[in-house]
């Protein structure tokens, strides 16, 4: 685990000027703009909004905007993630650690999806009680700011960044497969990888559609982009745009945050989470897709034979192909590696692809 520490610490000496400088020039940007600003009260200003409504806006906004550019330059950085070292004069270095490759790469993604948003989190809800108290004062007076219940507004401000906390979690999970896809296709491809992934994915669903009216593709990669936006926030806040309205939201809002945290932790309950946590070689998940394989070719098998439907000859010779196949293809990965599967995997590909758009 100290190895693994000190794949992190490297990390984290690395590139901590420039996430520290993505984090704090937002929320200090804010800061030197409010004393030239105006807050104006009125039809065309606030409205109806209260001190405490705008303090709570800047509750769940600061930590928004800096959480979002965070994220935004994490994710332009995190497909070079895998082959980085390669371009790195001090690879024989890090190579001569006794660490696997496995934690080499690991560590790097969780610094850059997990723990480093975790941080801008942090961060925009500190700034967000300095800012919104600066708002209110300006907007309202200094006995407006002086007044809001602080103690109920740090609760509810503890409550949103234990639900922020989890929902940054769940959504790094969500998207480890499409953000595992990129750093794979970059660290093969290099500068096509990012590419020649969108198109084959974009081939891959239009062939499917169009010969099979088959949806999977699309239907996955639209299934886990709307699971990670719902981890964050499952259902919609209700705006507090009146006194009353906004003091009953903030009552209700410790409440309405623990349900929409359970309603993202029950989106773990479908099949499609287990994808997402996917995190095999690519021997590992062949042995672990013939297991699943297996156990839905049995209860297929016992669902057409208690009906009577069974085609003998066919089924027969199939499994025949099937089981040569398997042991011909398991013996070449265990004696050639994932790199030769890898190789071959995508000359299949290109030539069933190739096969399907030339059948038409």
């Amino acid at each position: 685990m100290s190895r693994f520490n000190t794949l992190l610490l490297r990390e984290w000496m690395q590139h901590h000027r420039g996430w520290l400088a993505l984090m704090l020039v937002p929320p200090l940007l804010m800061l030197l703009v409010l004393p030239f600003g105006s807050v104006e009260i009125g039809p065309d200003g606030l409205g109806q909004l209260p001190a405490l409504g705008l303090m709570l806006a800047s509750m769940f906004v600061v930590p928004a905007v800096v959480l979002g550019i965070t994220v935004v330059a994490l994710l332009i950085q995190t497909p070079g993630l895998a082959r980085r070292d390669r371009q790195d004069r001090s690879i024989e270095f890090w190579l001569s650690l006794p660490t696997s490759h496995a934690a080499s790469v690991a560590a790097p993604v969780l610094m850059h999806l997990v723990l480093v948003p975790l941080l801008a989190l942090l961060i925009g809800a500190a700034f967000s009680y300095l800012i919104g108290a600066l708002l209110v004062w300006k907007g309202f007076g200094a006995a407006e700011a002086f007044g809001l219940p602080w103690g109920t507004l740090v609760g509810v401000g503890l409550a949103g960044l234990g639900r922020g906390l989890l929902g940054v979690l769940l959504a790094c999970f969500w998207l480890m497969p499409l953000l595992l896809a990129t750093m794979a296709a970059s660290a093969w491809l290099k500068r096509w990888g990012m590419p020649v992934l969108a198109l084959a994915l974009a081939i891959g669903h239009k062939l499917l559609v169009s010969l099979y009216g088959i949806t999977a593709i699309g239907d996955t990669l639209g299934a886990l982009i709307a699971n990670a936006r719902a981890a964050l926030a499952h259902g919609r806040p209700p705006s507090p745009a009146g006194g009353e309205m906004a003091q009953a939201w903030l009552s209700d809002a410790p409440r309405w945050l623990f349900d929409d945290a359970l309603l993202a932790l029950r989106d773990l309950g479908q099949p499609l989470f287990l994808f997402a946590l996917a995190g095999f070689n690519l021997v590992r998940a062949s042995g672990n897709a013939r297991t699943i394989n297996f156990a839905t070719n049995l209860g297929a098998f016992l669902f057409f034979l208690i009906g009577g439907q069974m085609v003998w000859w066919i089924g027969l010779s199939m499994g025949v192909a099937n089981a040569l196949g398997a042991t011909l293809g398991a013996r070449m990965a265990m004696l050639r590696g994932s790199a030769f599967v890898k190789w071959v995997y995508a000359v299949i590909v290109i030539l069933v692809a190739a096969r399907l758009f030339l059948g038409r």
